[in-house]
């Protein structure tokens, strides 16, 4: 027997160590004896017996030990795939004989016959002695009681038991170290292919991508999520920014219609003493106004910064608002002097109808006149003072229209610039973090493409090392001839 190639151990001795100790175990093997064995629906009971009747027993224990394998089929149907499973070892490594029993009772035991030998040649190519043995023990038993000899010796040979018998006796007296090596080559055969289904099994998990699915899962997940986050917080920031200038606008606006609606009603509620100090008290409210304005910037970019979480130092609020000159000094236009004299033709107008009654009486004919010219010049007085309240807080609406547009101004050029600093605050803020936040995804990229390499690295040293081990395997495995035969059918010739 040849030795196993060192190279060839070495394979087998990692791959499959199992097949190595089988290897040793059938070189000191010395077969002998008969091992029998059946599917279920197979009577080797009944078969066993009739072979002893024919001086045949079986004496081994399994098929490693045994010089010859019966396994007895039933004549009802073919063998499957698992029965040939588990006739496989013995078929690549023993003389053994098929007994496809109860012909006599089934019509279809010839195309039963051919499949098992066609079945045996296609799934198990390295059978070394296979005979296919249709037989009858029940015909057989039936036989042993027939009176007539001649009748009895017919019946009996129909059985096929006595031409089987003479098989069995004839493989057990086989050469033992015919046997022996048959059994050695069939052992490192089968450690060969243990080893090499290991080996392609190895390389099937190295190349398959359940070893790195995680991994590519991981990547894909930072390269979404590095332009996810760079996309979201530039649009999210523009998003806020446009709000800030819509909102900012809108507060500017509600600011100014409150002041000049609380203006015109201060001013056509206010005393002619009031009126004095109204444009003062004004002025305050719209400073108010304008820094009310600030306040609400602040607080709305405060809530900006917040939101895309972003820490920046915030610019400072708009001191450099307008100041509002206060109103100047109504001058006195033509139509003031025109209610002088209209003021004074009706006081005198009014002032004889009212002492007209008085001229009657001799004794105030003199006092008519003076009265006249009293009452004249006070329906003047108030005539022209009545006036001139009307025109102070026409004048004073105009002033107070006129600030609030000057102020509106001022303050939206004044927010305009404060948010132009702010967006450049935010924009430098967010690229930066932006950066930040890109550069650790890109770290985790890069530590993901590096075990993605490593695992690349691997699988490729892994193939390198299947191949040349499938390759020792080949080279050795080459010296192990095993002779293989088809499957022989016996010759019976059974009535039915």
């Amino acid at each position: 027997m040849i030795d196993v190639p060192g190279d060839m151990g070495g394979v087998i001795r990692r791959w499959f160590p199992d097949g190595l100790d089988a290897v040793g175990a059938a070189r000191r093997a010395v077969p002998e004896g008969l091992f029998v064995t059946g599917i279920h629906d197979a009577d080797v009971t009944t078969l066993l017996e009739e072979l002893r009747h024919l001086g045949v027993t079986p004496t081994a224990d399994g098929v490693d030990s045994a010089a010859v394998v019966m396994f007895a089929v039933d004549a009802s149907s073919p063998i499957g795939r698992r029965a040939l499973a588990e006739m496989r070892p013995a078929l690549e490594s023993t003389t053994v004989a098929i007994v496809v029993d109860g012909i006599d009772a089934h019509r279809e035991w010839r195309e039963v016959t051919r499949s098992v030998a066609s079945s045996i040649a296609e799934h198990v190519p390295r059978a070394v002695d296979v005979e296919v043995w249709p037989t009858s023990a029940g015909l057989a038993r039936r036989a042993r009681h027939v009176a007539d000899a001649a009748a009895r010796d017919a019946l009996y040979e129909e059985s096929g038991i006595a031409a089987l018998g003479a098989f069995l006796a004839d493989a057990l007296q086989r050469p033992p170290g015919m046997l022996r090596e048959r059994k050695y080559n069939a052992a490192v055969h089968a450690a060969v292919a243990g080893a090499r289904r290991a080996i392609v099994d190895r390389a099937r998990e190295v190349t398959g991508t359940g070893a790195t699915v995680g991994l590519r899962a991981e990547r894909a997940d930072l390269l979404e999520r590095r332009d996810r986050e760079r996309r979201v917080r530039t649009t999210t920031l523009r998003n806020r920014l446009q709000m800030l200038r819509v909102d900012v606008t809108h507060e500017i606006g509600e600011q100014s219609r409150a002041f000049v609606a609380g203006a015109r009603e201060a001013i056509a509620s206010a005393t002619r003493s009031e009126l004095r100090h109204l444009p003062a008290d004004l002025s305050q409210q719209l400073t108010k106004a304008g820094r009310r304005v600030d306040g609400a910037v602040t607080e709305r970019v405060q809530a900006i910064a917040d939101d895309v979480e972003i820490d920046i130092e915030l610019p400072s609020t708009a001191t450099g608002l307008a100041m509002i000159e206060p109103p100047a000094r109504r001058r006195r236009t033509v139509e003031d002097k025109v209610m002088v004299v209209v003021g004074a033709s009706a006081g005198v107008g009014l002032a004889r109808i009212v002492v007209s009654p008085l001229s009657m009486l001799p004794a105030f004919e003199v006092a008519v006149v003076p009265a006249a010219l009293l009452l004249g010049a006070f329906s003047a007085w108030w005539v022209v003072r009545a006036r001139a309240s009307v025109a102070d807080r026409a004048h004073l609406r105009t002033w107070t229209s006129d600030a609030a547009a000057s102020a509106k101004s001022s303050w939206e050029q004044a927010a305009q610039a404060r948010m132009l600093a702010v967006e450049e605050a935010f924009v430098s803020a967010s690229t930066d973090s932006i950066g930040t936040a890109t550069l650790a995804t890109e770290s985790e990229l890069d530590r993901v493409e590096s075990e993605l390499r490593t695992a690349a690295d691997h699988r490729a040293s892994v193939l390198a090392a299947c191949d040349r081990d499938l390759a020792a395997l080949d080279r050795g495995v080459e010296k192990f001839v095993v002779t293989a035969q088809e499957p022989a059918l016996s010759e019976v010739r059974p009535n039915n």
